[in-house]
């Protein structure tokens, strides 16, 4: 089937033309140059007839989809941010079986997947008939390379083999002492600052002020630096560091990086490198740096491999070390794997944590049952920290799922159809794009019913109705596993989703046993933001008093 993508070709032969415009106008004696311009004029206009006007409302197979009417639609839907905030409503008010439809301001079609059946065609069953639309995707690989996120097909099958050793559950297990140690850090640190910003009025050195994503951003980036490259950057002890503040440039929300990601939907990246504007200049020089680094350290693990042939514990144990042995990959691939592996496994918990400081700072009575369980759970913050404890905690469990299934830190994402196929029972033809929208499903009155959008860490609770014993749960209470897809599914869902939820359960229990967190100003209005994660513009200034009774 064909689609208006296909249709940016010339509809008729410029021969064709010619002789249409002589026979038209008698003239004989223009230049054939000249009378092949007309010729390319003529078919330009016909392509935009066609792709504007003629396609989408009497021949596109989609036209007969509930669809969304209404000027720069595709804007508001890609733009405005949470990115598919409006699609939240869409879900509510729009009878569908799967798919909803709208077009953008050139009348492209796009689908945004709403129920399980269309969720699963697109995730499991039909995954590989889809992409990450080109454009978008190759914007990010100007910041994270081509590593699994990015990489599509036969590519992505064999990068993912690769890796998943490495996330393995075993693996990501035994990490806790690692991403506990650096909790006890955090928390350290985090302590110092607030002497150095104290809140008025407040016992000195009890209570203070801190822009908390900041310092999530660094504690993850301890975390996953010794996990996936072997590397402390001790970003936590030195808020300078270049590592953490090259990552932070490229990532940190800004109007100039948004306006590149929205044009390369539409325009070629070389065009879109060009734009004379600040993130073009950014944006460059910090990956070149973050690729020399890597490339310095992927010469050390190289030299320690060779010396370690026993296949020492400590060399395997890291995700670098994991993907060097197995021999896939050149040194550049290598390098496009750990900017991306770093990016994604620091700046989507550290987004999660951030959130969750924000929804617990506005609803107080939360925090403190949570603390209470903490508390009662883990004897002091000193105290060394299983995964079975963590993991076994139902109301910690709650709170994180909570925090993960209303603040998505990827709201929305996309998929193009690279040959015709099926989802819903639907016909697709190649080249439409889906929406999957995260911020939208997660909060579907017809997977979470009336409530979706309350805070409640119950869900994720059972009680046994004998014992009264509590257990955490993995579904929330929602009949299928597609109705929070924060992480994901099927072959495109993040490999590194159990690290992510074991560093976010450890970061969340020490950040909260420890402390009571209030907004530094109560009336601050939060404005989403960010370009491919969800991120508040302001930061989340916060005002931090430290508890008593919970140290040697």
């Amino acid at each position: 089937m064909s689609t208006a993508k296909e249709h940016l070709v010339l509809l008729v032969p410029p021969t064709v033309v010619e002789t249409l415009l002589i026979m038209a106008t008698g003239i004989t004696t223009e230049r054939p140059a000249t009378i092949f311009l007309y010729a390319l004029g003529a078919n330009f206009v016909l392509m935009a007839i066609w792709n504007i006007f003629i396609w989408p409302f009497f021949l596109n197979p989609l036209r007969h989809l509930p669809t969304v009417h209404g000027p720069l639609i595709g804007a508001k839907v890609f733009l405005r941010h949470p990115r598919g905030k409006i699609a939240v409503d869409w879900l509510r008010t729009i009878p569908n079986e799967g798919l909803i439809h709208f077009r953008e301001a050139l009348n492209f079609s796009f689908l945004i997947a709403t129920n399980h059946r269309a969720l699963m065609d697109v995730l499991h069953t039909n995954s590989y008939d889809f992409v990450k639309p080109p454009g978008a995707r190759a914007f990010l690989a100007r910041g994270l390379g081509y590593g699994l996120i990015l990489s599509e097909g036969d590519a992505h099958r064999a990068q993912r083999k690769a890796v998943t050793p490495a996330f393995t559950i075993k693996n990501i297990r035994s990490m806790y002492p690692l991403m506990w140690s650096k909790t006890q850090l955090f928390l350290s640190e985090v302590e110092k600052a607030i002497k150095l910003d104290p809140a008025p009025g407040e016992k000195s050195g009890q209570a203070g002020f801190v822009e908390i994503q900041g310092w999530a951003n660094r504690l993850t980036l301890d975390i996953i630096g010794p996990a996936a490259i072997g590397r402390d950057f001790q970003s936590l002890e030195n808020e300078n560091d270049p590592v953490s503040q090259n990552y932070n440039a490229i990532l940190k929300p800004s109007a100039d990086l948004l306006l590149l990601f929205a044009v390369s939907l539409v325009l070629p990246q070389w065009l879109v490198s060009s734009i004379p504007c600040k993130a073009n200049i950014v944006l460059p020089r910090k990956v070149k740096y973050l690729r020399a680094v890597f490339h310095d350290i992927l010469r050390e693990k190289r030299q320690q491999l060779a010396l370690e042939k026993n296949q020492d514990k400590n060399v395997e144990g890291d995700i670098l070390g994991t993907m060097m042995r197995g021999g896939e990959f050149t040194d550049d691939e290598l390098i496009d794997q750990m900017l991306t592996i770093l990016a994604a496994g620091h700046e989507t918990t550290a987004g999660a944590l951030t959130w969750c400081c924000y929804q617990l700072s506005i609803q107080p009575h939360i925090q403190d049952k949570l603390r209470q369980e903490i508390r009662g759970t883990i004897p002091s913050l000193n105290a060394s920290v299983s995964w079975q404890v963590l993991e076994g905690m139902p109301y910690l469990n709650g709170v994180c799922q909570e925090v993960l299934r209303l603040y998505p830190t990827v709201p929305m994402t996309g998929r193009e159809a690279i040959r015709e196929t099926t989802i819903a029972g639907k016909k697709i033809p190649k080249g439409t794009t889906v929406a999957l929208c995260p911020q939208a499903v997660n909060r579907s009155f017809e997977f979470w019913g009336e409530n979706a959008d309350h805070f409640l860490p119950e869900r994720w609770i059972d009680t046994d109705p004998e014992t009264g014993k509590q257990s955490p749960n993995k579904h929330g209470g929602a009949s299928t596993n597609l109705a929070q897809i924060t992480f994901l599914h099927g072959s495109r869902a993040c490999i590194g989703k159990d690290f992510a939820k074991a560093e976010f359960r450890c970061a969340v229990a020490g950040l909260f046993g420890q402390f009571q967190l209030q907004m530094k100003d109560p009336g601050q209005k939060i404005t989403f933001g960010g370009t491919l994660t969800s991120q508040p513009i302001e930061g989340m200034h916060l005002k931090l008093t430290k508890l008593e009774g919970w140290e040697v």
